[in-house]
């Protein structure tokens, strides 16, 4: 009669030994990195998002500025060039400026925060003699990881003011 054997050899027991150690090693790095991704992609999709809103809604209002109304300049603690205010075609008056990492509109007086993410805009009229031609630079960004900033710059977009 063989006696049966049971139990693992000491050779099966140093390989799993060395398999958990290399996963234990490998593991939580893998972890950190696909976690960094993610914040950085997501934050990636979320200044984008903010960014093309946020110009659509200027772009949309200062078309329909009356382009003698409009006036550029810089809000105190701020950049240079970054507020504009100017009366658009319906009577209403339009602001927008930053302020910290917001890009504030004001229409008469009633503020709304289109953006908390913020970080650089410039208004211009890059032709001296075409004041009808507003150029808005726009710069966002969102904190990731390790207090780290992905930021995204938008080419200048030139808008022309429709109206007198």
């Amino acid at each position: 009669m063989r006696a049966s054997r049971r139990g693992y050899t000491l050779v099966e027991l140093m390989m799993v030994v060395a398999i958990v150690g290399t996963i234990s090693m490998i593991g939580p790095r893998l972890m950190v990195q696909m976690q960094n991704f993610y914040l950085l992609t997501s934050a990636r999709g979320e200044i984008q998002r903010d960014a093309r809103a946020s110009i659509e809604v200027v772009n949309r209002f200062l078309r329909q500025a009356q382009y003698r109304t409009i006036i550029i300049d810089s809000v105190s603690g701020q950049g240079p060039y970054s507020r504009i205010r100017f009366k658009h075609i319906d009577g209403r008056n339009f602001q927008y400026r930053q302020e910290g990492t917001k890009l504030i509109q004001a229409v008469d007086g009633v503020e709304t925060v289109l953006t908390r993410n913020l970080v650089y805009i410039a208004f211009t009229f890059p032709r001296s003699d075409y004041p009808r031609l507003v150029s808005v630079s726009m710069t966002m960004g969102k904190k990731t990881y390790l207090e780290q900033i992905k930021e995204l710059e938008l080419t200048v977009q030139k808008i022309r003011v429709m109206n007198d």
